[in-house]
């Protein structure tokens, strides 16, 4: 059979000891591979890591030298022809460690191999961002915090009578049933969990992301300064949604961004 051997390499602040855990916990892996069932723990283990919407690996864990390297059969959807990925980490100098991924394909068709080693390129430089924390946005799990100052004193874009003017809720009647998260495909709607107001001053609200797990929080505050008022929106609870990677950071994505057109609105309103 013609095998094809794909390597990809990076370097990282750090040592062998404080970056082996993203390798192999599944609570570490999903910024950057993709999510775990669970740890990558002994010989002989089996896993699947999801690593899209419909994507994921059935993976086969054949070696294991903890702080060193882990090597595994690994199976696209499960069903796909075997291949065989090392993954390995090497001090090169004080405080460098070396991140080495190679996967043996058992193919050369062309197409194939130059995407593997864009895959593994791409997954590394997500890795790479985490450990050096120079890219907030690399982790889907992060909360997203939008802030805008307003120009006018005395706008209070809390009020009730006011806030479904720039807010995307619907519903018969206070509280709203839906928020809505809009992209290039139009509306989504999320049930609205949990209303709390206080005063216009502030408002936090539960939006059930996925059916069964717990909600996130979304915290939308006026703070009232000398000459402005600055409108803040945080939305957390990213963390507890059990989805893969990709489509966690879309959904984060497209809350965002709607959180972001919201807040101008209200700048605007």
């Amino acid at each position: 059979m013609s095998e094809t051997r794909v390597e990809r390499s990076i370097e990282v602040p750090g040592d062998a000891g404080s970056v082996w855990p993203l390798l192999v916990r599944a609570g570490s892996t999903r910024a950057w591979w993709g999510l775990l069932d669970d740890d990558i723990a002994s010989v002989a283990q089996q896993l699947t890591v999801h690593t899209g919407t419909v994507s994921c690996y059935r993976i086969w864990i054949e070696s294991i030298v903890v702080h060193r390297s882990v090597e595994f059969s690994s199976a696209y959807l499960g069903v796909c022809p075997v291949s065989n990925v090392r993954i390995a980490l090497s001090e090169t100098a004080s405080g460098i460690v070396r991140v080495t991924v190679a996967e043996t394909l058992p193919t050369r068709v062309p197409a194939t191999v130059h995407q593997a080693g864009e895959l593994w390129r791409h997954r590394l430089d997500r890795l790479a961002a985490i450990v050096r924390s120079d890219d907030a946005a690399v982790d889907p799990c992060a909360d997203i915090t939008i802030r805008r100052t307003l120009d006018r004193l005395a706008w209070r874009p809390l009020h009730l009578a006011v806030l479904r003017d720039w807010l995307p809720l619907s519903g018969p009647g206070s509280p709203p049933r839906w928020f809505y998260a809009v992209d290039s495909d139009g509306p989504r709607r999320f049930p609205v969990t949990r209303w709390r107001v206080h005063y216009d001053d502030a408002i936090a609200m539960g939006i059930e992301i996925v059916a069964g797990a717990p909600p996130t929080e979304a915290e939308i505050s006026v703070t009232a300064r000398a000459a402005s008022v600055e409108l803040s929106v945080r939305h957390s609870g990213w963390s507890a949604q059990r989805l893969d990677a990709e489509t966690l950071e879309v959904l984060r994505d497209r809350f965002a961004a709607t959180w972001r057109h919201a807040v101008n609105r209200a700048a605007r309103a």
